[in-house]
């Protein structure tokens, strides 16, 4: 399937397990919201032209395995602002190739990822800076519950002639459970010495001072654990512009993380 959009846009899209190509043109601004909703393979493919913004949002929410493929290519004076946010059940297999192809190129991802209690997460991102003045951004949170599997492999990668070139990237873990697993690995490839890069990385369980005050407050040991978690999802949440859809899936996501109870 291949799809073009022009001029101003706003659309939504649901998986397929068909190749998708999709062009944003020239020059064109708008939002593609793009969800999962069942088990499938994902191949899909963003050419981002000169002069083009895009802001796009991926939402999972799908009961059964997924494999995730994504390739996005940003050009001369484009931007591409994007958020992940996968709550799902089931595997999640995502990998993901940015190309910043010519100066000017921006790209940026806020991706939040819940692991329930036996699932397992795995997610190799690059971001490739193909030439000079371009800029990448990656921010990754997770929130483990008993027995998840969390990687994360996160690549920033500066080519040689690429001066000016910024990579930066963040992954943030938060374990609230038992016999889980999380392994991050942040990579900077750099070959070109006038540039900016810099990583980090947390993982840890929530404070145990915050968990007693949120129960002292008449919340129970779940709630306070969703609440802390929601904080973790917010930043990744707030990317949606439509107020009415923002509202839905904060209830959506809320309920995930055992604020109403465990779902």
């Amino acid at each position: 399937m291949k799809r073009t959009f022009q001029d101003t846009f706003k659309e939504q899209l649901s998986s397929t397990n068909e190749k998708t190509i999709l062009n944003v043109l020239s020059q064109a601004s708008g939002s593609l919201f793009y969800e999962i909703t069942e088990a499938t393979d994902i191949d899909l493919e963003i050419c981002i032209e000169s002069s083009a913004n895009l802001k796009l949002f991926v939402l999972n929410r799908s009961n059964g395995d997924v494999n995730l493929n994504l390739t996005i290519h940003v050009d001369l004076d484009a931007t591409c602002q994007m958020g992940l946010l996968d709550l799902q059940d089931g595997k999640f297999n995502w990998k993901q190739y940015v190309d910043l192809k010519k100066a000017g190129a921006e790209f940026s991802i806020l991706s939040g990822q819940l692991c329930m209690p036996d699932t397992t997460k795995i997610c190799s991102m690059e971001v490739c800076h193909e030439d000079g003045n371009t800029f990448g951004q990656m921010q990754n949170f997770a929130v483990l519950f008993d027995r998840a599997q969390y990687e994360m492999v996160a690549n920033g990668n500066i080519k040689k002639g690429c001066a000016q070139a910024q990579s930066h990237q963040t992954t943030r873990v938060l374990t609230l459970g038992k016999d889980h697993t999380a392994k991050v690995i942040p990579l900077l490839l750099i070959d070109e010495n006038e540039v900016k890069a810099s990583h980090a990385l947390s993982i840890g369980q929530p404070d145990e001072e915050q968990l007693y005050y949120l129960c002292s407050r008449g919340l129970s040991k779940q709630q306070a654990m969703g609440l802390l978690s929601v904080g973790y999802f917010l930043p990744v949440l707030d990317l949606v512009e439509d107020k009415e859809l923002y509202e839905s899936l904060r209830t959506y996501m809320e309920s995930k993380v055992g604020l109403y109870g465990r779902q």
